[in-house]
């Protein structure tokens, strides 16, 4: 579908009409929407998983995780939508009794979302199911840099949903401009910070709501009384899952310089027992994005000359694969440590106290994680106090994105709103309050003239 002139005339209205003719407020829309996404997906695995495969070189395993994500969020919506919905009551002053308080969620109406290329499917369709439990209407559109998916998830959506519920719009950043300048309702995107905020600029023309999930320099603190082998195997796992090409991948490592060069150690025998000895050429190390690749390859060759890679270091051109590689860094070394690496690269850095690395990680922008290995319930509660992220993860890494019910979301430069279970729900729909007042007890004392009230007010509210 192009955009054209007649698009926002005719086919979001058509979208919007559809909520406003009230019919999505009913639960079994939301719970029969749902369950289409839920059926498309069952029905279409294999063109799925081989879509992803050609797009991004993904492994079975990581084209099924994308899948088997949005299956949990659709299993926990439909047992605990019904409790969503319900209007909540909200407590009313005695002195304005007889009276009486509550907040209902309605549909915003449509809602754009931009899909990123790492993981094209997930963050099309997870949010998508929060969207429909809201009971709104929705404009897709897939990354350009995934020609296979997109193709598929446009051919897909147009077979299973009808063009007043969810439309698919293909094509580059200059239709996504188009795009963002219609009137939706509300936006989701999933990205870089520079796109996020290129977006939020655009969306001010319209006032449009935004939800952004953006980049994230994920720091890692490893603390002396980690076990350091299931550290190692998490953070080896998590890090070069889709090649670091994951927002919540760990970013850097900050590890006590007593257990430094142990615990490389335990990395490096991680990554050949999961990649082998050529890891190039693994199934399970997928592609990096092409200006991802060259990004990447120009901090490699920067390390190699100053001869401080520690692990790893080949890459393809070819296969646009870098090897799980580990660097030597240094805490001064803002230019790596403030930057979302978003590939197969992992700077380890010797650390004399847990205070080096908070100062750095405060220094930064606010991540969308933090993970900590070790420590004890006050080190851990420390951190949290003085430091700002999205989220923080102890003993784990990737885990808060696994969890359907847990808010995701950043703060500050890695995002702004959340979603993933009930907060997606709320974050699609428009919180309205509603409050009722009786006839009886109409006291004059709220009228003019306002004289007789001081007395009043001076007592209930002793100013």
């Amino acid at each position: 579908m192009k955009i054209s002139d007649k698009f926002h005339l005719e086919d979001i209205n058509k979208l919007k009409n559809t909520v406003l003719s009230g019919k999505t407020e009913d639960v079994k829309w939301r719970i029969q929407h749902i369950n289409i996404v839920s059926k498309l997906l069952d029905e279409n695995k294999k063109e799925i998983i081989k879509s992803l495969s050609a797009d991004l070189g993904k492994s079975e395993i990581e084209g099924l995780s994308e899948i088997l994500l949005v299956k949990e969020e659709i299993s926990l919506t439909k047992k605990k939508l019904n409790s969503w919905m319900r209007p909540k009551k909200v407590d009313t002053p005695f002195y304005l009794f007889p009276s009486s308080s509550k907040v209902i969620y309605e549909p915003l109406g449509c809602v754009l979302i931009l899909g990123p290329y790492n993981y094209p499917l997930l963050y099309l369709l997870k949010p998508l199911v929060n969207i429909f439990s809201a009971g709104n209407t929705a404009v897709l559109k897939p990354s350009e840099k995934c020609p296979e998916t997109s193709k598929l998830i446009k051919k897909l959506t147009s077979k299973y949903f009808h063009k007043d519920v969810l439309l698919t719009v293909e094509g580059d950043y200059k239709q996504s401009i188009k795009l963002i300048d219609q009137n939706f309702d509300h936006i989701f995107f999933t990205g870089s910070t520079e796109t996020g905020k290129s977006i939020m600029k655009l969306a001010s023309k319209n006032l449009t709501p935004l939800t952004l999930e953006l980049s994230g320099t994920n720091p890692v603190i490893i603390f002396k009384n980690a076990n350091l082998d299931v550290a190692a195997k998490r953070i080896v796992w998590g890090k070069f899952f889709n090649s670091g090409q994951s927002c919540m991948a760990p970013n850097h490592i900050f590890v006590d310089k007593e257990i430094e060069n142990k615990f490389i150690e335990k990395l490096k025998e991680c990554i050949v027992s999961f990649y082998g000895d050529n890891p190039i050429i693994s199934e399970n190390l997928s592609r990096l994005e092409k200006k991802q690749f060259t990004s990447s390859v120009e901090i490699l060759k920067k390390y190699k000359k100053e001869k401080r890679i520690l692990f790893g270091g080949t890459f393809s051109k070819k296969k646009l694969k870098i090897s799980p590689t580990i660097l030597r860094t240094k805490l001064n070394e803002t230019d790596i440590l403030q930057k979302e690496l978003f590939s197969s690269l992992l700077p380890v850095i010797g650390i004399n106290n847990k205070e080096s690395a908070l100062k750095q990680i405060n220094q930064t922008t606010k991540p969308l994680a933090i993970y900590l290995f070790g420590g004890n319930k006050k080190i851990h509660n420390h951190i949290s106090k003085l430091t700002s992220s999205g989220t923080i993860c102890i003993n784990d890494v990737m885990l808060p994105v696994l969890i359907p019910n847990l808010p995701f979301g950043g703060v500050g430069q890695s995002g702004i709103g959340r979603f993933h279970g009930e907060e997606g729900f709320r974050n699609f729909s428009n919180q309205k309050s509603i409050t009722f007042k009786g006839f009886l007890f109409d006291s004059n004392l709220r009228y003019p003239p306002y004289e007789r009230v001081k007395k009043f007010l001076k007592f209930i509210f002793q100013v």
